[in-house]
C-alpha cells in the first residue's frame, strides 16, 4: 500500500479560512491582498503528518491512470516536426514520469473553447479535467458537479507550487475556495502585466530635443510637437489608443494609466475608509478622469476614431509612423515593438516609461487578479485521478520555471510553449517577472552566475547582452527569439528598476457575486458604452450622474450590496 501525507482538514481550513466566505444555499467566496501569508505558513507549521511524506513527482499507481481531459488549442503554437498538442514531447515526458495517460476528450480553438465548456457542463458530459471560468466554476460547484480538491492539492502539490500560490497572498486559494473547501486549482499570471507604460518613439525625442515623459502634461507636450513637427512626415495621431479603453489585466493600447493617474479605477472593486466597498467605474474620481480625458480627445491628442479602432489598426498606426505613443505592459516591447523594430530602419528607437505619474511621483497601478481559469475536475473521478492532476500541475509549474530546459529533444532550439501541457493553463509566481529580470541584472553585474539563471533568465540575459554589445540587428540577424528576449528583458526591467515609484492598488475583492451571473454582462456593455460616448462628445459628462442611477437601477446596487457582504465576512 501506497505511503501518502494526510493533511488534516483543521489545516485545510486555517489555510483558506482567512480568505473566504459563505453564502446560505450559494456557493461564493471572497479573496483581498489583504491575507496574511504568515497565516499559511502557521496553518503549515502546524500540519499533522500521519504518515510518510509522499513524492510529489512520483508515479500515481503501478496501473496506468487514464485522464480524459478538455482543452483549448492556441493557432499560434508551433511544434516539433510531426508533433501536436497530444503527441509532443511534453505530454509524453509527463506520461512517462506519472505512469498516466492523457486522453483529449476535445481539443478546441481558443475562440470556440468557452462555448465547448458550456456544452459540456449543459449535457452533463464532462471530461475528467477542464478549465472553465469563475462564473462556471460556481455554477458547478452550486449543482455539485465538481470534486473537492483540498485533500488531493494539499497532500501532493510540490514545494515549487506551494511557494507559487503563496506568492498571490491567498487571493488565489481563497477565490477556489467554497465553504472551507478547495474546489478547483486556480491558474496564476504575472502581475507586472498590470502595469502601464507609456511608449514613446525615442529617436523623435532626440531629433526634436524633448525631454522623457513623467506626468501626463508631458505626453501631451510630446503629442502635441509630433503632430506639429510631423517627424518620419507621416504623422496624423496623438496617442494610439484602441475601444477597449480599460483593460482589467493590463495589454495594449488601452487607457489605464490615463484613469489611474486621476485616482479612478474603473472595472475594479475597491475598499473604502470605512470598510465598504464600491465599484470603481461609477466613483466621482472616474467622472473626473473621462472629464479630463474628454479634453484630449477634443485637443486632438486623442483621435475620436479610436472609439471603432481594434489593436491590428493600432499596430498599423504605429508601425507606418502616424503615431509615436501608445500604452502597453512591460511585455509591449517584445509585441509590437520588437515586431516594428524588425521591419524598420535602424535608426527607429522605441522608449518606454512610467508615465503619467501623480504629484507624488508615482505612477498609480491596478493590480490584477493572479487567476482568470480555473482546473476542475469532474465529480466522482478517483483519488488516483485527482492525485495526477496534482502532480501533473506540479511538473507543468517546473517545467515553466526552467523553460523545459533539459526536457527539449534538441535542447533550447526545439519549441516550447505552456499550451503544450495536456492541462494547459499558466502557473507562474505573481512576482515571477520582478524576480527574473532583476536576477538577470544581478548576473550582468556579476552578482549571479549564469548557470544559476532560471526559466527565460539565460534567454533574456543573452538577448539583452546581445543587443547592448552589438545592437538590435545583430540580435535578429543570431535569431528572433534573441530579439525578442531583448524586448522582454527591457520592458520588465523598466519596471523592477523604478518599483519603489508603484502605487500598487488591488481591489477588496476579484470573485464575482451571485448576482453578477445575470445582471453583469448588461452592467458592463451599459458601462463601455456611456464611456465611450462621454470620450467621443456624443454624451455629455453632465449624464454621469444618471449613468450612475441607471447602473444602480439596472443590478448594481444588489451586486454592490453582495460585495460587500463578501468583504466583510472574510
Amino acid at each position: 500500500m501506497k505511503k501518502r501525507k494526510v493533511i488534516s482538514v483543521l489545516l485545510a481550513l486555517t489555510l483558506i479560512g482567512s480568505c473566504l466566505a459563505g453564502c446560505q444555499g450559494k456557493a461564493e467566496t471572497t479573496a483581498t491582498a489583504d491575507n496574511s501569508p504568515a497565516q499559511t505558513q502557521a496553518a503549515a507549521d502546524n500540519a499533522e503528518v500521519l504518515e510518510e511524506n509522499v513524492d510529489p513527482y512520483g508515479p500515481v499507481s503501478d496501473e496506468k491512470t487514464v485522464i480524459h481531459v478538455g482543452r483549448a488549442e492556441s493557432a499560434n503554437v508551433s511544434y516539433e516536426d510531426g508533433e501536436d498538442s497530444q503527441n509532443n514531447y511534453i505530454v509524453k515526458y509527463l506520461q512517462d514520469k506519472l505512469n498516466v495517460e492523457y486522453v483529449y476528450d476535445f481539443s478546441v480553438d481558443d475562440s470556440s473553447y468557452n462555448t465547448k465548456v458550456a456544452m459540456a457542463i449543459a449535457s452533463g458530459d464532462m471530461p475528467d479535467v477542464m478549465n472553465v471560468s469563475y462564473t462556471q466554476l460556481v455554477q458547478l460547484v452550486n449543482a455539485g458537479a465538481v470534486e473537492d480538491m483540498t485533500d488531493a492539492f494539499y497532500t501532493y502539490r510540490s514545494e515549487g507550487l506551494a511557494k507559487c500560490f503563496d506568492s498571490t497572498n491567498g487571493i488565489s486559494e481563497g477565490l477556489a475556495t467554497f465553504d472551507g473547501r478547495l474546489m478547483a486549482i486556480p491558474d496564476i499570471q504575472p502581475g507586472m502585466d498590470a502595469v502601464p507604460l507609456v511608449f514613446v518613439r525615442g529617436d523623435w525625442l532626440e531629433e526634436l530635443g524633448l525631454e522623457e515623459p513623467k506626468t501626463l502634461d508631458d505626453i501631451v507636450t510630446i503629442a502635441k510637437t509630433f503632430m506639429e513637427k510631423n517627424p518620419g512626415g507621416n504623422v496624423s495621431n496623438g496617442i494610439a489608443i484602441d475601444k477597449d479603453i480599460v483593460q482589467k489585466g493590463g495589454g495594449a493600447w488601452h487607457m489605464n494609466g490615463l484613469f489611474t493617474m486621476f485616482g479612478a479605477y474603473p472595472k475594479m472593486w475597491l475598499q473604502q475608509d470605512d470598510g465598504s466597498v464600491v465599484y470603481g467605474s461609477v466613483t466621482e474620481e472616474t467622472k473626473h478622469a473621462l472629464t479630463e480625458i474628454r479634453k484630449l480627445v477634443q485637443d486632438g491628442i486623442i483621435d475620436p476614431s479610436f472609439a471603432v479602432r481594434d489593436g491590428d489598426q493600432c499596430t498599423e498606426m504605429v508601425s507606418n509612423g502616424q503615431a509615436g505613443i501608445f500604452f502597453g505592459a512591460w511585455w509591449s516591447y517584445q509585441w509590437p515593438v520588437v515586431s516594428m523594430l524588425e521591419g524598420a530602419d535602424d535608426s527607429v528607437k522605441w522608449n518606454a516609461y512610467l508615465a503619467p505619474r501623480g504629484d507624488d511621483g508615482k505612477l498609480n497601478v491596478p493590480m490584477k487578479s493572479p487567476t482568470s481559469t480555473y482546473i476542475v475536475v469532474k465529480k466522482g473521478c478517483s483519488d488516483e485521478i485527482k492525485e495526477a492532476i496534482v502532480k501533473t500541475v506540479n511538473y507543468q509549474y517546473d517545467l515553466d520555471q526552467s523553460q523545459a530546459e533539459g526536457v527539449r529533444p534538441n535542447g533550447m532550439d526545439s519549441p516550447f510553449s505552456w499550451h503544450y501541457y495536456p492541462i494547459n493553463v499558466l502557473h507562474c509566481d505573481y512576482d515571477a517577472k520582478e524576480k527574473q529580470i532583476q536576477a538577470v541584472m544581478d548576473c550582468i553585474d556579476g552578482k549571479v552566475a549564469y548557470d544559476d539563471l532560471n526559466g527565460d533568465g539565460k534567454t533574456w540575459y543573452n538577448g539583452y547582452t546581445t543587443v547592448q554589445k552589438d545592437g538590435f540587428r545583430k540580435a535578429v540577424e543570431t535569431n528572433i527569439s534573441t530579439a525578442n528576449a531583448w524586448g522582454w528583458a527591457t520592458g520588465a526591467w523598466i519596471v523592477q528598476s523604478q518599483a519603489a515609484d508603484l502605487n500598487q492598488v488591488y481591489a477588496a475583492t476579484y470573485a464575482e457575486s451571485p448576482s453578477m451571473e445575470s445582471l453583469w454582462a448588461t452592467l458592463e456593455t451599459q458601462e463601455d458604452e456611456f464611456f465611450l460616448q462621454v470620450l467621443t462628445g456624443d454624451v455629455s459628462i453632465d449624464e454621469f450622474d444618471s449613468f450612475v442611477s441607471q447602473w444602480k437601477a439596472l443590478g448594481g446596487d444588489t451586486i454592490t450590496e453582495e460585495m460587500n457582504e463578501m468583504v466583510k465576512a472574510k
